[in-house]
């Protein structure tokens, strides 16, 4: 199989490859600290409104990691050609 039918088939998962720094490690800790926090002190009604916050801020992020991989991929494929 090439490379780019594994990457097809889902056999090769390049953001799956990326090593976390202990910055990231730190923010993601930092993160779920304060989600925490928010969520346990929030009543329902803006508990519902901050967990629809958090899903689309999410979602936001998958679109733009997506993205930023699909320039990588043409850049790489630009430089190849030269």
């Amino acid at each position: 199989m090439t490379t780019l039918q594994d990457l097809w088939y889902g056999n090769i998962r390049p953001n799956e490859d990326k090593v976390i720094s202990d910055e990231e490690k730190r923010l993601v800790e930092l993160i779920a600290r304060h989600h925490e926090t928010l969520s346990s002190s929030l009543k329902n009604d803006e508990l519902v409104v901050f967990e629809k916050y958090v899903d689309c801020f999410t979602e936001y992020a998958s679109l733009i990691e997506a993205q930023a991989f699909e320039i990588g991929f043409k850049l790489a494929l630009k430089l190849m050609k030269e």
